[in-house]
């Protein structure tokens, strides 16, 4: 089967279509598996579902970093894709697995050092942080085998190649899905055996991943000769990877402390939220997937100085994504309570998580379509405008509404705050689309 997209060939609609679907699949299968670990782990209680949604916006934080340099990788492979120079898309991915494989190191070491004061700094405390603990600190000694499988899949894509990274990801999620029950319930640990099978997929799969793509199996192949620091390409990697690694890791934190804010009203309403967050994830996850096609191929086109083409793709991914998150997102406004009761039987919170789903579903189209326009920034490496936008929706907007709401309207002001906020950052990003810079390359400084 061929696996690599050539969209100079072929109509936007197919690239689009063709590009995204595996990009779709593969984060579906990530969200089922971040439901289905809520499913088990819902069979033993609130507080064992509460450890993993307290822990989430700090392992969030990790993995930002590990994304903003997996961002730099694909911008680069796909721009110089489109420039027809491989063996500059293949020297620029190997100086990024360099980079990263450093960087997962020192993030690893600073988590471990930092992770009991960070989870009690966001709201855990005495079972909670116990089972809190146990499992971020597991999840952080995978750290470096995650940020290897994310950078090298981001790099394929870039390319061209979204359904290896679709295969992959679905044998190691089926793994983990496989792992879990065993380690929860048959050997009876708990939290601490959900993160155990992260940890042994995530091992397992990166290793692999790792040979093929030395040995050049998927038609895109990591010379030993690239592997030596070229500062170049680091400081081209660091100028288009900083800004968004820094930017999500920021608006990571921004969660952890609108965790601290859901923290307050208990219990019952963190895994109420933990399973509003995980369901509409899945939702999220249509979009992400078209937008990933969507810097794909905005940054070969901008890379082949074809701006229409870019501009057109832009448009169609934009009504695509829209109209699909709406037709989702309605069916949670009508059957949240349903959903929630499929994962836990106690009745304050499906009560909450059915006001959760009435009322964020109803903005998961503008935040859908925000990131189309993002999309297209990243896909030519303006990373610095999507920073601000991000940071901007979450520390301008969305925390001192939340904090401003939650004091008035009690918990469900935070779901005010998360509509809001929303919709005015996807007016801010097309506000950034008009000024035009995002088509503009930015690695032609390496065409001769």
């Amino acid at each position: 089967m061929k696996t690599k997209i050539d969209i100079f060939k072929v109509s936007i609609w197919e690239s689009l279509l063709k590009l995204s679907w595996p990009i779709i699949l593969a984060n579906i299968f990530q969200a089922v598996y971040n439901i289905t670990d809520t499913y088990f782990l819902g069979k033993l209680g609130s507080i064992e579902i509460a450890a993993p949604t307290i822990s989430w916006p700090l392992i969030f934080i990790f993995i930002s970093i590990s994304g903003g340099f997996s961002m730099a990788g694909s911008s680069m492979v796909a721009q110089y894709t489109g420039m027809k120079r491989k063996e500059l898309a293949e020297k620029s991915a190997a100086q990024t697995i360099l980079t990263v494989t450093l960087i997962s190191i020192i993030t690893m070491l600073f988590g471990l050092f930092f992770s009991k004061s960070m989870l009690y700094y966001i709201g855990a405390r005495d079972l909670t942080l116990e089972y809190s603990l146990k499992y971020f600190n597991i999840i952080l000694i995978s750290t470096p085998f995650l940020f290897f499988f994310e950078v090298n899949t981001a790099i394929l894509r870039g390319w061209g190649n979204t359904f290896t990274p679709l295969i992959l990801r679905f044998f190691s999620i089926t793994l983990n899905i496989i792992l879990d029950p065993i380690f929860i319930f048959v050997f009876k640990m708990g939290v601490e055996g959900a993160a155990i099978a992260t940890l042994i997929s995530k091992i397992i799969f990166s290793l692999y991943l790792m040979y093929e793509m030395f040995t050049g199996k998927y038609g895109f192949k990591i010379h030993l000769k690239d592997l030596k620091f070229d500062l170049r390409y680091i400081k081209k990697i660091l100028l288009i990877g900083l800004p968004t690694s820094f930017g999500q890791s920021v608006t990571a934190m921004g969660f952890a402390i609108i965790m601290k804010v859901v923290s307050k009203f208990g219990t019952n309403v963190v895994t109420a939220y933990g399973i509003g967050n995980r369901v509409t994830n899945l939702i999220v996850m249509v979009s992400m997937g078209i937008s990933g096609a969507t810097s794909i191929m905005i940054g070969q086109f901008i890379g082949s100085n074809n701006k229409n083409k870019a501009i057109e793709t832009l448009k169609k991914a934009s009504i695509l994504t829209f109209f699909s998150v709406f037709i989702l997102s309605f069916f949670l406004f009508l059957y949240g309570k349903n959903v929630t009761s499929f994962f836990i039987n106690e009745i304050e919170v499906i009560n909450t998580g059915k006001i959760y789903f009435s009322m964020v579903s109803l903005s998961l189209p503008f935040f859908a379509t925000m990131s189309i326009f993002l999309a297209a920034m990243n896909g030519t490496g303006h990373t610095v405008q999507t920073t601000i936008i991000n940071l901007t929706r979450l520390w301008i907007i969305r925390i001192p509404l939340i904090k401003l709401m939650a004091d008035y309207y009690g918990f469900i002001g935070i779901f005010y705050a998360m509509i809001i906020s929303n919709i005015l950052a996807m007016l801010l990003a097309y506000g950034f689309l008009k000024t035009d810079k995002w088509k503009i390359r930015l690695v032609k400084e390496y065409e001769n």
